[in-house]
């Protein structure tokens, strides 16, 4: 019965990481390579490394930790994430991603880097995507220094995510992305079998052993799941990086407002 049980809640799991691949995508025209860009580069930093080890921030389900395991299959990937439900469901996810826990953690506290489960000897690599946005921009530069006693010298953080154009000094490109973005979400959802963002969550808080997971989501985040943060520029993402006593900072990829950027210690 057990098995039974645990299969069922894992065959879920994965039906809703798929689903939410699926709607990220929609939002995120090249979602797959940015991961398959920074899960090169992890691969090569790492690659006298006998058993690297990577932490993931603000990673969701895991799907970026998923994408870097398939590449350096010995690593040993930490994925932190505020929210309980997507946290509850990359848990759910760990029987496929051997090499890899999860820890429910705030980036706005600061002892989330005390962690027992994030806290040891220094990361190999640090990866983010599409989430660190969420963080108000004195929190993210809190975390960035954070990141230079996290990492060993030579390590490396990569963060992918759209970082939108200045309005003023880069309105053309702003509004090239902008109708690129559009004309992506708008074949993606209407086909209608792309779940939208609301749909999903819908779709994962309907599931009755997320319920208590779902219950601590509203209660973590509150107002702030209404009100983003105001947006920083490429240019504050490398700057901080460089103050925090990161040697080199730059760009791997980019299309448009999409980059994954990299900063070495």
């Amino acid at each position: 019965m057990t098995t039974t049980i645990d299969t069922t809640r894992l065959d879920t799991a994965r039906d809703l990481e798929r689903r939410w691949s699926a709607q990220q995508t929609a939002y995120i025209r090249h979602r797959s390579e940015r991961f398959a860009t920074i899960a090169r580069v992890v691969a090569d930093v790492c690659a006298d490394v006998a058993q690297p080890r990577v932490l993931d921030l603000a990673g969701g389900t895991g799907s970026l930790a998923a994408a870097v395991l398939a590449e350096v299959p010995e690593a040993q990937v930490v994925v932190v994430d505020k929210d309980p439900l997507l946290t509850a469901i990359a848990e759910d996810l760990v029987p496929d991603r051997p090499g890899s826990s999860v820890a429910c953690l705030d980036l706005d506290d600061p002892a989330w880097v005390s962690d027992a489960r994030v806290a040891g000897a220094p990361y190999d690599a640090v990866v983010s995507s599409t989430a660190l946005h969420w963080l108000q921009p004195g929190a993210l530069a809190h975390v960035y220094f954070e990141l230079a006693d996290l990492v060993r010298p030579g390590g490396i953080v990569l963060n992918g995510d759209h970082l939108l154009y200045d309005e003023v000094t880069e309105s053309t490109l702003l509004g090239i992305a902008a109708r690129d973005d559009e004309r992506v979400q708008a074949a993606a959802f209407g086909s209608g079998d792309v779940d939208t963002w609301d749909a999903w969550w819908d779709a994962a808080e309907s599931v009755p052993h997320y319920a208590e997971a779902a219950a601590r989501r509203r209660e973590t985040w509150g107002q702030e799941l209404h009100t983003p943060p105001p947006k920083v520029t490429l240019g504050f993402h490398l700057e901080t990086l460089r103050s925090a006593g990161f040697r080199e900072t730059g760009t791997v990829w980019r299309y448009l407002d999409d980059v994954v950027l990299y900063a070495v210690r």
